[in-house]
């Protein structure tokens, strides 16, 4: 169950929320919130504090402060997830989520499983008018890393291990989402699948305040080559399109991602 509690002392916004596993009745507080704010969860703690010309935002937790200052005269902030290929910065545009339990698929078959993968979070500031900014990138899970095919000719990748699942398991918003992965083998060889590489180009966020989600296919096309790509929907009725910051990064790059070195 996630807790939320708001209330204002001198004028400023106070959210408090914390997660716990199985219970669905108070998600995560997303925004857009008035400005002062303070906000904690999981960890951290996010202030947008008044200052002489505009606001200050400060960002506190896991022994890191950022501090940003900011020139306007009203707003809000808004928080949103973002594709998990931001940090740090450069290392990588691809993600490896490998699975617990490899699924063996039959000839001309097709299988949909759902994976979890570690989010990141970015904080955004909007003016009155409409206008935004983004502020601050984080995560609550610590980078890891893997190559994927060959040193010379292999990609670097984020890694994730996952169990999978068969029905939406119940997992911290702010923390991870979950990937509705649909298989196809088109070979007339059983295949057996490890792993999937997924481009940040394409990746297709949607979200509420207890989930948030990605929607991917799978085609297997021989016994070590493999294709992935997005599905530009949400995995629930009402879900809320995020933000793409690698719509603007990544122009060149296509959402498809040919696996050559096996999965």
């Amino acid at each position: 169950m996630a807790k939320k509690s708001e209330g204002t002392t001198e004028a400023v916004r106070q959210v408090t929320w914390d997660y716990e596993a199985g219970q669905k009745n108070n998600g995560f507080p997303w925004g857009p919130h008035k400005l002062p704010l303070q906000m904690n969860f999981e960890g951290f703690s996010l202030a947008v504090e008044k200052s002489e010309d505009g606001f200050i935002y400060r960002r506190e937790g896991r022994d890191k402060t950022v501090e940003k200052k900011v020139i306007t005269d009203k707003g809000s902030l808004v928080l949103s997830p973002v594709e998990p290929l931001n940090l740090p910065a450069g290392v990588s545009s691809h993600l490896q989520v490998t699975l617990e339990q490899p699924l063996t698929v039959e000839p001309r078959a097709s299988a949909n499983v759902l994976l979890t993968f570690p989010l990141e979070l970015s904080a955004i500031i909007e003016n009155r008018k409409g206008n935004s900014r983004i502020l601050d990138t984080f995560a609550l899970t610590p980078p890891k890393f893997t190559l994927y095919g060959t040193i010379k000719a292999g990609l670097i990748c984020k890694y994730w291990l996952s169990a999978v699942h068969y029905s939406v398991p119940a997992v911290n918003p702010v923390e991870l989402g979950v990937i509705n992965l649909s298989i196809q083998n088109t070979g007339a060889r059983w295949a057996e699948v490890h792993k999937v590489v997924l481009s940040a180009r394409g990746m297709k966020l949607y979200f509420n305040q207890n989930l948030v989600s990605l929607q991917a296919t799978m085609k297997i096309n021989s016994e070590s080559a493999a294709e992935t790509n997005f599905i530009d929907e949400p995995l629930q009725a009402g879900m809320k399109k995020a933000l793409e910051l690698y719509s603007t990064k990544l122009l060149t790059l296509p959402g498809k991602t040919v696996m050559e070195e096996g999965y």
